[in-house]
């Protein structure tokens, strides 16, 4: 033993001592020589040491973790880190469109998993979608995503630890929309049909009962909610008990007394209903059929219950009884010219419409007070011709005035020349608007007081209704012509008129018009255009041999320089010819035209604005075709007109000097 003792002994190693040598005496006086001993370090000295090798120790361990990441990151890149599922889907390692593909599927389960609920024999199911439960895939997706890239460092590493560990789990976002769930318990309540039943009022007649209440049975809305929750919470279909509860109604019988009394006194008296001089009475018994009862599940007894009328069926069956007799259009003043402005000859109307649904509010808040009359609510239509501002119209002088003799001219033709005068007098025409003769006369009809008279239609002249109107039609034109109004719509007449040369007028200032049918577009008209920023009116009358027409605008300024007639080419009168009717009278012979040789004409006109600049011009050429005798003769009387083809047509006159 002590030979091994002392062989472990050897293989220690030798402490080395440092000194020096110091002289020792036993008890025998021998004298011996020994170093002397320095004692080892204390352990507050190894205390750095330890602390540097630990920190080198951690540093290593953290160096080891941060490369363990960044592998982890460098495999995962794009793609969910390991051992995450959602919704019991395992999504570790997919990626991004992989797991979104996978979590909508599993989103699109959830919401199809079913849901029933069982009272008795009945049965209730449907989808976690029908009942308004959605579930959110996107969410989820980011959610999954964030795990492991974190913000910061540390948690990265806690998150990479807690993966190492066990599975991280994240739940499918779900949301209940409480509005669908509440429909489908309504649905519930309404096939168990044991809900509660509110005292109500009855109205008969006149009179007002009440109606008794009735206790119920319903959907324990709570319960149910609750339960539907617990199954999502753990991803299972439910399939449970409809639970259910007593539901006391919110009105009784001893709340209604008031209400009741209130509407029965309501059913005493009618309503009146006023506008301007017009009153329409609606009786009580009438107005009963528009009673409601309504109840503010909020609240509860009397404060809960009113009383209204249907204010959607009230407003249109006011609408149907009183519309028609308040409404009207807005009637336009008519205007006329007192020497010195515009001056109202009939006074303008406003336009009103009934607002029927602001009646029926009216009409409920009398019934059910005071009574007090109604004053119908109405929408006002200003016209556009007010009699109150007729100084906007722009209208402060006269601009040209155009005259026509119509002397000589048979009673037919005089009367259809007054009517015409009349319709045109006061037409306005507003700002960069066009005047139409036809449109301001209207359609030539005997029931607006036109006769039959002398027409030319075409190449040939007849009779029918509304003949000599172009002598109107001609002095609108002169009129427009003189005030330098652009001409948009221009027709001269096919044969040279002597009516339309009288008093010194020249032939070539005339303007015929037509209405072959009752349709607008293909009658021939007289247009011109007011390119002025104010109103203009017309005026016209006849004193029994002239008409005259007078435009008032504003103050132009313009100068209209005219120059004509300008003569050109003459054409040979046309060989006499005889025309059988048989709708004259046996025994009839009549002239319907005379020799007449045909021309050309044109006048030429130029208008200025104030400053002396051009605004516009314009030839005015007229082709009068040329006339021969014709004769109309009855069937019997064929042959024995004075008409002679043959005869010798006179030669044409020398053309008359060019005037200006």
């Amino acid at each position: 033993m002590k030979q091994q003792h002392a062989a472990i002994l050897a293989a220690l190693p030798r402490p080395r001592f440092r000194g020096r040598a110091v002289s020792l005496r036993n008890d025998t006086g021998i004298t011996a020589s020994k170093a002397a001993v320095r004692p080892g370090p204390s352990p507050r000295a190894w205390a750095p040491r330890l602390a540097y090798r630990a920190a080198i120790g951690l540093a290593v361990l953290v160096m080891v973790a941060v490369v363990a990441l960044l592998l982890l990151r460098t495999a995962h890149d794009g793609r969910v880190y390991p051992a995450i599922i959602v919704a019991n889907l395992p999504v570790g390692g997919l990626t991004r469109a992989d797991a979104s593909q996978a979590l909508a599927q599993r989103a699109a389960a959830i919401e199809q998993m079913p849901a029933i609920f069982r009272y008795g024999d009945r049965e209730w199911r449907a989808s976690l979608a029908e009942i308004g439960i959605t579930a959110d895939a996107d969410t989820a997706l980011t959610r999954a995503f964030q795990l492991g890239r974190e913000q910061t460092a540390w948690q990265r590493l806690w998150t990479t630890a807690s993966l190492i560990r066990d599975d991280q789990r994240i739940a499918m976002p779900l949301a209940i929309d409480h509005a669908r769930l509440g429909q489908w318990f309504d649905q519930m309540d309404g096939d168990l049909a044991m809900g509660p039943r509110d005292a109500a009022l009855e109205i008969t007649g006149t009179g007002v009962t009440i109606v008794p209440e009735v206790d119920g049975t319903v959907v324990n809305r709570e319960q149910a909610t609750a339960a539907l929750v617990d199954s999502l919470r753990l991803l299972q279909p439910l399939a449970a008990e409809l639970p259910i509860t007593a539901r006391a109604p919110i009105v009784r019988v001893a709340d209604l007394e008031p209400a009741r009394a209130a509407l029965a006194q309501a059913l005493t008296a009618p309503v009146q209903v006023s506008f301007e001089s017009g009153i329409w009475t609606l009786p009580a018994r009438e107005l009963a059929g528009f009673v409601t009862q309504s109840i503010d599940p909020a609240l509860r007894g009397a404060p809960a219950f009113s009383v209204g009328l249907d204010q959607g069926k009230l407003a249109t069956w006011l609408a149907d009884r009183l519309a028609p007799e308040i409404n009207r259009e807005p009637r336009n003043a008519e205007v006329g010219w007192n020497g010195e402005r515009v001056v109202s000859m009939e006074w303008s109307v406003d336009g009103v419409e009934l607002d029927p649904v602001a009646l029926a509010g009216q009409v409920q808040r009398s019934f059910l007070s005071d009574h007090a009359a109604v004053a119908a609510p109405v929408d006002v239509t200003r016209p556009t011709i007010d009699s109150n501002n007729l100084a906007a119209l722009g209208i402060v002088t006269q601009i040209a005035k155009g005259t026509s003799n119509y002397s000589g001219s048979i009673d037919g033709r005089a009367n259809n020349i007054m009517v015409g005068a009349r319709l045109l007098n006061g037409t306005l025409i507003a700002p960069h608007a066009e005047f139409s003769f036809n449109h301001s006369i209207g359609y030539i009809t005997e029931e607006l007081g036109y006769v039959e008279a002398q027409v030319i239609q075409g190449e040939t002249i007849g009779q029918d209704i509304g003949g000599g109107i172009c002598q109107v039609s001609t002095t609108v034109f002169r009129a427009a012509y003189l005030a330098g109004m652009p001409i948009t719509e221009w027709w001269p007449h096919t044969f040279r008129i002597p009516f339309y040369e009288y008093d010194g007028w020249p032939p070539g200032l005339d303007a015929s018009i037509l209405q072959p049918t009752e349709d607008p577009s293909s009658w021939g008209d007289f247009r011109f255009e007011n390119p002025t920023d104010s109103w203009l009116l017309i005026e016209s009358w006849t004193d029994g041999v002239n008409v005259v027409v007078v435009i008032y605008g504003a103050d132009l300024g313009w100068q209209v320089d005219t120059n004509g007639p300008v003569t050109g080419d003459r054409f040979q009168v046309r060989r006499d010819q005889e025309i059988v009717d048989p709708e004259l009278d046996p025994g009839t012979i009549q002239q319907t035209s005379i020799p007449v040789i045909g021309e050309e004409f044109g006048h030429f006109r130029a208008v200025y604005d104030r400053n002396g600049d051009l605004l516009w011009e314009r030839n005015f050429y007229t082709k009068f075709s040329p006339q021969g005798n014709i004769w109309k003769v009855s069937p019997d009387m064929r042959g024995k007109s004075p008409s002679d083809p043959n005869r010798t047509l006179p030669p044409l006159p020398p053309p008359a000097n060019a005037s200006g």
